[in-house]
This record gives C-alpha cells, sequence and structure tokens, in this order.
C-alpha cells in the first residue's frame, strides 16, 4: 500500500504506524492533525469516490470539501444535538484544532411515513473528515486529520486512509444521463386536493399558514455523478449556497437561498425568505413579476409570519437590526420576498442552541409551529428526511453558519428524489401553488439534466 501521495511529504503509512503506538490503553482514542498540499483545482470531483463526505460552496464562492471519516456524531433529536456543544469544546482537549470545522445536519422533523429512502441518514449527524480541503480567493488549505482508534487494528485503519487518497488521484470521470422515468408523489391531482385540504384547516382559524411538500422522482440508467450535478447546481445557480452531504453512498445535495443562522465572534445574521413569483421571459415581464410580488397581500402576509416569529425568538439573544420593509432576492428561475436580520449576540448562545430553536420556521413549516408540525406529519403523506431540515458547518469555537436544506434532492442508486414545497394561506390557490412547486423544482431538474 502507497499512502505516500496528495503532494505531500508526509508518509501516513509510518506516521499511522507510530501514532497507533502512541495512542496506549490510558488513551483508547486520539486524534492527529497535519497541513498537506492539495494537487487538484477542482472540488466537487473527489466526492464520487468515497462512501461519506461533504461539500459547501457558499454564495461568495467560498468551497470546503472533506472526504472520508475521521469522526461522526449521530443524534435522535434537535433536543440530543443541543448536546453537542458541551462535546465541541471537549475535542481541542483530544488534539484537534480550534479551526477544525465539522459539517452535517438534520432531518425536517420526525415522520410517520415510513420507507427506506433516508435510511443512510440519521436524524442528524455531524462529521470530522478524514481529509479536508478550503477553497477561497486566498488560495487552497488541505488538512488531514487522524483518528486513532485502539478498537481497531492498524491494518484496518490504514486500509481506511489509503482508500480516502485514492478518491482524490482516481476521481471518477462525469457523465451526462437522460432520464428514462419521472414520477411524482403524491400525483399532481392528490397535491392539490391535499393543498385544498389545507386550505379549508387555514380558513377554521385554527392556523395561518402551513407549508407542503411534494417529490418529484426521476430514474436514470445509470448512477447520476455527484461531481456534474454539483457544477451545473452552481452553473445555474450562481447566488445560491450549493451543499452535498454524503452518507453510505447515498448523497443529499442542492442548492438553497436560504441561511438559517450564521454566527461569527459573537454577531449573528439570519434572513426571511417567503413569497414567490416565477421570473419573467423578458426584462419587462420580469419587472412586472417583482412588482407583482411586492403587491401581492398573500405574500405579504407570508412573509410577515416569518419575519415575526424569527425576531420573537431570536430578541431575547440579541439587538436585531433589519430593513422596515421586505427586500426582493432573485434567483435563476423565481423572485423571493427577503428580509436580512443581523445583530451583536447579548449572551453566549451557540450557533446550533440558536439554530435549534429557529428550526423550522414559519417558511418551510408554518405557523403556529407545533400545530402545524402536527398537521403535516398527519396529512402530508410524506417523509420529507433532511429536505427542509438544516445543513451546514461550523469550527470548535463555534463559528459558522447553518442553511435550510431547499431546492434539494436525495441522489439514491439510479434515482434523484427531487423536494419543492409552498406556503399555504387561506387565500392560496391549489393551481397556482402547484405551478410555484414546479418552478422551484427547476433548480434540481436543470442540474441533472431533464430540461436539456
Amino acid at each position: 500500500m502507497n499512502t505516500h501521495s496528495v503532494g505531500t511529504e508526509l508518509n501516513i503509512e509510518h506516521v499511522l504506524t507510530e501514532r497507533y503506538e502512541q495512542c496506549h490503553a490510558g488513551y483508547p482514542s486520539c486524534f492527529y492533525q497535519y497541513d498537506v498540499k492539495w494537487p487538484g483545482s477542482d472540488l466537487t470531483t473527489p466526492l464520487d469516490a468515497v462512501k461519506d463526505g461533504w461539500y459547501i460552496r457558499t454564495n461568495d464562492g467560498d468551497e470546503f470539501l472533506g472526504l472520508g471519516i475521521a469522526k461522526q456524531w449521530d443524534f435522535s433529536s434537535l433536543s440530543a444535538l443541543q448536546s453537542f456543544d458541551r462535546e465541541r469544546l471537549s475535542l481541542i482537549e483530544m488534539g484537534l484544532r480550534p479551526n477544525t470545522l465539522i459539517a452535517g445536519g438534520w432531518s425536517f422533523s420526525s415522520s410517520r411515513v415510513h420507507d427506506d429512502l433516508w435510511d443512510a441518514f440519521s436524524f442528524s449527524h455531524w462529521t470530522v473528515p478524514a481529509l479536508f480541503i478550503q477553497k477561497t480567493a486566498n488560495g487552497v488549505f488541505a488538512q488531514l486529520t487522524l483518528f486513532i482508534d485502539r478498537n481497531q487494528s492498524l491494518n484496518e485503519i490504514l486500509d481506511y486512509y489509503a482508500r480516502i487518497f485514492d478518491s482524490v488521484t482516481h476521481p471518477i470521470s462525469t457523465q451526462s444521463l437522460k432520464p428514462i422515468r419521472s414520477q411524482s408523489y403524491p400525483s399532481a391531482q392528490e397535491w392539490i386536493k391535499r393543498v385544498e385540504d389545507a386550505i379549508t384547516t387555514l380558513k377554521s382559524g385554527h392556523l395561518s399558514k402551513l407549508v407542503l411538500a411534494r417529490r418529484v422522482d426521476t430514474t436514470f440508467a445509470t448512477s447520476p455523478n455527484v461531481g456534474n450535478i454539483l457544477k451545473r447546481l452552481q452553473y445555474h445557480n450562481p447566488s445560491t449556497t450549493i451543499f452535498a452531504i454524503k452518507s453510505q453512498g447515498h448523497t443529499f445535495l442542492g442548492a438553497t437561498p436560504e441561511r438559517l443562522i450564521a454566527v461569527h465572534n459573537h454577531h449573528l445574521r439570519t434572513m426571511a425568505l417567503a413569497g414567490t413569483v416565477p421570473r419573467g421571459k423578458t426584462t419587462e415581464d420580469d419587472r412586472a413579476q417583482i412588482a407583482l410580488l411586492l403587491s401581492s397581500e398573500k405574500d405579504q402576509r407570508e412573509h410577515a409570519t416569518v419575519v415575526t416569529r424569527i425576531t420573537d425568538t431570536l430578541s431575547p439573544y440579541a439587538d436585531l437590526t433589519m430593513p422596515k420593509r421586505p427586500q426582493v432576492l432573485t434567483l435563476s428561475n423565481v423572485h423571493h420576498l427577503w428580509t436580512p436580520i443581523e445583530g451583536q449576540l447579548r449572551e453566549d448562545a451557540s450557533l446550533l442552541s440558536l439554530a435549534t430553536l429557529l428550526h423550522p420556521t414559519p417558511a418551510v413549516g408554518g405557523e403556529p409551529r407545533e400545530a402545524a408540525i402536527e398537521w403535516l406529519q398527519k396529512y402530508e403523506g410524506l417523509n420529507r428526511g433532511w429536505y427542509a431540515g438544516g445543513v451546514g458547518l461550523m469550527d470548535l469555537q463555534g463559528n459558522g453558519s447553518i442553511w435550510v436544506a431547499l431546492r434539494s434532492a436525495l441522489i439514491r442508486d439510479r434515482t434523484a428524489h427531487c423536494y419543492a414545497g409552498c406556503g399555504i394561506m387561506q387565500d392560496s390557490i391549489a393551481e397556482r401553488e402547484l405551478a410555484e412547486s414546479e418552478w422551484k423544482l427547476q433548480a434540481m431538474l436543470n442540474a441533472l439534466g431533464v430540461n436539456d
């Protein structure tokens, strides 16, 4: 086995053997980290060659890639996830650098619909990658993290890291695929019926908003190439955050316009994003669509619901500032009403604690939150998995960003399971909501080449 690669002078086999012997009985597991040289330029391609990893490209162009797992944590609920804040700090004492990045995410909610689509993903999991690469305007940084566990044999550990390096030196080539069939879950007519049921519920006065999701499955002759999809997502959606979380060979990826929350040096940033119209086909049509969005009473009320929930949730922790009126966020296929919100934290609230307080916002669940989730679990008839949950990354000091996992798909074997949702108000029109869900699905369908 040759692990003397990846553009580094480090002999991984020698280092692993030496560190394995040093990790004596008093310390059954240990971390060791080394800076290495990254020989490649494309950070999307290697993800296809590993079973586990992640990729995030922020809307300002910074890229983050994690290959393999040095350490992974799984959680069964959002409340259990909050305990990770305590463990995060202990990792520094175990030998990890404070700027080490951990990436992962969580499900929208527990679902009463049982299927095997999301079996490779626990409710929430986070990983320190075996090999981490960061690419910014200032250059490329790569870091190797060795996790020595005396419960594993030295050969098992050596073989695992050899496979990680092989994914870098022997990437899988990309290919263009044509879909062989597509199917909607539920069917378009059944989904319209569920929207009408939601409108009836809203008119009763017990709820003010519900967000209904649907899924469109597209099957190909062979498995889609993740690196190729990520490139196309970047091309078609340059102003969004591109993400991919790969677990046990299955990949959840997307192009999300919505940040749930970011915390850096005790300063938080978040946003309200609700209210949607499609892009116009001409410049004049596009301006007319923006004017329609800004004048729509239904969209303004939907947006105000999200703003109120976010500010009510975060005001105890920070002095918030925001524009007085919603702005318009323009994407490749839609316009959204958008209100950026930020503030300085008044107390030591963490990224994860604030994220779990905010999730799910009315933009993806409904209002009031608990009643909306209960209705969706009974009547939506869909296991969302990680769709409309949270995905993101953070360092061991608690700085990082979490995004809402929208405009996304689960790539499982030869099928891409694409998700979209719409905010339903009592004056919604079911057929128009179906059309809106089709606009939102275009982000993934274009990336998959379905519309070529």
